[in-house]
């Protein structure tokens, strides 16, 4: 067994994966009803929290980019940065949204028009606006903010204070210093790895059914759990392999290539489909987020009691936090000598414009299928489900076996990328030291990659969607506790080392 292991974290969060998986597969219709009353009580009760903390995350960020700490190098000073823009902004977006992007950007659409927010009537004129908008806000320059603060919390004691170890407790330095091993850091780990392993989960829960859509589709193949399973193992095989192969030769790369696929596959559909529509209606979107960015970050719902901000915006804000370490974690990896500023304005603008672009062009696609009365893409979704959607709304597409293949291919991929980020992170997680040019063992990183498809399994056996929402809401509630002490302990790090001098 590997000497750098960390074997109290090792093996409580394989007893915990267990400990969940083993009663839900025992009786899924119990666990199914259980975790979706829990949802509905912590949706209720916290979703303000989960606002407030997203407009927190923001005006935090803003005020680091443009402050006085803003050209703070993550790094010796002067060192330059490791990776190109380019791989720098592949790596983070892919395994910051892969996994999910690919099913939501073409489809979330739908449940806004069938049920938009803001007491808005039904499949609507004004409905189909906030439906080709809701998703940029939720994908938006909110969901990296709560990516980016972990990225700083992290990263400023991992290259700035020479920290040898990488793990979510680091971001909590200016209190242990010294303690990395006490028992307060190794909770922290814990907690963080638990979320991972919930939010990873969950985006496996939402991709693979839709890759086994798309293979059933091209291949002829039933439908079925069983298909799913095979999915889950090619996913696994594919990032086991790319994991083992290490940072540079398997992660890097696999996003490069992904990354360019991906935007091939935005082109191709912008050309074939209705590009004027896509085009007006994108436009439209951006001003609509613009001017009501306010109001959409501060809409509780309190009147109408619609469900709208539970179900989604507390969703989405905590499928964030739930990941945000994870990405925080290999971004820092990723990340050295580069500035505060750079890593905050990368993280925002990039990250916000590469899932906008996905909803831009596949959401307003399949909108404009439904609203020409070309493919009812609702009636799909209500006699199947959301997945059969998303294959009818291709198949509209001429070259549709092409196009469908190709959005196969990068669903798969981006899967991959996901896990592999989320397999290296959990390694790092459970070892006892991490410099920053070294990687956590092979076999480590391999074993987490197969691990991460445990709970997914169990989530697509017991119930599927719902089931997975509720997963990442309360994997994330401590994870939101946690985030704001280490958000405070990386101001007053900076505070300490930088004093308030402005550039």
């Amino acid at each position: 067994m590997d000497a750098n292991l960390d074997r109290t974290n090792f093996g409580a969060t394989l007893l915990v994966i267990a400990l969940v998986s083993v009663p839900l597969i025992l009786n899924p219709e119990a666990g199914a009803a259980a975790v979706q009353q829990t949802y509905a009580l912590v949706a209720a009760n916290f979703g303000w929290l989960y606002a407030l903390a997203g407009i927190a995350a923001l005006v935090v960020l803003l005020w680091l980019a443009f402050g006085p700490y803003g050209r703070v190098v993550l790094g010796k000073e002067g060192e330059q940065p490791e990776y190109s823009t380019y791989s720098w902004i592949a790596m983070l977006f892919c395994a910051g949204v892969g996994a999910g992007l690919m099913y939501w950007s073409v489809i979330e659409w739908a449940s806004y028009y069938d049920a938009p927010p803001f007491n808005v009537e039904p499949r609507s004129l004004e409905a189909a606006k906030w439906a080709s908008s809701y998703g940029l806000f939720h994908w938006g320059f909110t969901a990296w903010a709560f990516y980016c603060l972990p990225t700083l919390a992290i990263a400023y004691p991992f290259y700035a204070k020479g920290v040898p170890v990488l793990k979510y407790s680091l971001g909590c330095h200016y209190w242990l210093a010294g303690k990395e091993e006490s028992a307060p850091a190794r909770a922290i780990d814990f907690l963080f790895m638990i979320a991972l392993i919930g939010g990873a989960g969950s985006s496996l829960g939402f991709s693979t059914p839709l890759i086994a859509t798309l293979i059933s589709r091209l291949t002829g193949l039933e439908m079925g759990f069983g298909l799913e399973a095979g999915v889950v193992a090619l996913c696994v095989c594919t990032f086991a392999v790319s994991v083992y192969m290490g940072l540079d030769r398997g992660i890097k790369r696999l996003s490069d290539v992904n990354m360019a696929l991906a935007l091939f596959l935005l082109a191709f559909v912008f050309i074939a489909g209705p590009s004027l529509f896509i085009l007006k209606t994108s436009l439209n979107g951006v001003g609509t987020v613009i001017q009501n960015y306010v109001a959409m970050s501060t809409w509780t719902d309190p009147f109408t009691d619609s469900g709208f901000f539970e179900d989604w915006t507390v969703f989405y804000w905590a499928w964030w936090i739930a990941y945000g370490p994870f990405v925080g974690m290999f971004v820092t990896r990723i990340s050295r000598g580069r500035t505060i500023r750079q890593v905050i304005l990368g993280m925002l603008l990039y990250g916000t414009l590469g899932g906008a672009l996905f909803y831009m062009v596949l959401g307003n696609f399949s909108l404009s299928l439904q609203l020409a009365g070309e493919v009812d893409v609702l009636a799909v979704m209500a006699a199947s489900d959301g997945n059969q959607a998303i294959v009818a709304s291709f198949e509209a597409l001429p070259m549709s076996t092409f196009a469908i293949a190709l959005f196969c291919v990068v669903s798969i991929i981006f899967a991959a990328t996901t896990y592999d980020s989320a397999s290296y992170t959990l390694a790092s997680s459970a070892s006892h030291q991490l410099h920053p040019s070294e990687d956590p063992a092979r076999w480590h990183r391999s074993f987490w990659a197969v691990a991460l498809a445990i709970l997914p399994l169990t989530l697509m056996y017991i119930g599927g969607l719902r089931v997975a929402q509720t997963s990442v809401l309360i994997a994330s509630l401590p994870i939101l506790f946690t985030g704001a002490a280490s958000t405070v302990a990386l101001i007053l790090s900076l505070r300490r080392d930088h004093g308030l001098h402005r550039d």
